[in-house]
């Protein structure tokens, strides 16, 4: 039986990677705005910070590990806000290291759980639309780390090196689109910049050959 449109919505709202992805969409479309009026660099890292706490419901279904998750988070958001306030190398670098670590060990842990899928599900579809976008977050925080150790890694005209350039360049990069505005000049940028446009290619590939097979395995019975 086919379900209804109200059918799939409660299957979705039911699906726990669901929040995750909708917290990540926010991040994209009500920060622009939520900016152009506020004006402060702490925007971005809040969206940032909800999303990790979104991660942290969505990874890990037992309570302990939730626990020590959010520790982790608050972790990451104190080396963030000392950055926000001292403003100097020790804390950007602290800063961005976190959160490359933070979002590798949620990419990583998404991964595994799509492999270990064996039917197409809400929730599947939700954690493979939600690793794809958290892989180009990822990658954001390493070109703040390469900026923040290599000063002059990236080319950028008429732009501030910030979280959002960054975000923006990596998505950029991620889907090989490639407007030229922000290049990678330095030989370190251009190697993570090559690697994420394979990831991005292979990611995309992969995913949609697992979600095939398993759907016409299901099919057959």
């Amino acid at each position: 039986m086919r379900l209804s449109v109200k059918g799939i919505i409660t299957k979705i709202g039911e699906a726990r990677f669901s929040y995750l992805f909708f917290s990540i969409l926010l991040l994209f479309l009500l920060r622009p705005f939520v900016e152009e009026r506020i004006a402060l660099r702490v925007i971005t890292d809040i969206f940032i910070w909800s999303i990790l706490i979104s991660c942290g419901w969505a990874v890990h279904d037992k309570r302990s590990q939730q626990v020590i998750f959010l520790c982790i988070i608050i972790l990451a958001v104190v080396a963030n806000l000392l950055d926000l306030f001292l403003d100097n190398r020790a804390t950007d670098w602290a800063s961005n290291i976190v959160g490359v670590i933070v979002f590798a060990y949620v990419v990583t842990v998404i991964f595994i759980y799509l492999i270990r899928q064996e039917e197409v599900t809400a929730d599947m579809i939700m954690a493979a639309a939600s690793e794809y976008i958290l892989i180009g977050i990822m990658f954001s925080f390493i070109y703040l780390l390469i900026e923040s150790v290599h000063p002059g890694s990236f080319n950028v005209a008429h732009r501030k090196l910030d979280r959002g350039t960054f975000l923006y360049f990596s998505f950029v990069t991620l889907t090989t689109t490639g407007y030229g505005d922000i290049l990678p000049v330095s030989l370190k940028a251009r190697s993570f910049a090559t690697f994420e446009q394979i990831t991005g290619q292979l990611y995309m590939a992969l995913t949609v050959a697992r979600l095939v097979g398993l759907y016409a395995v299901r099919k057959k019975h």
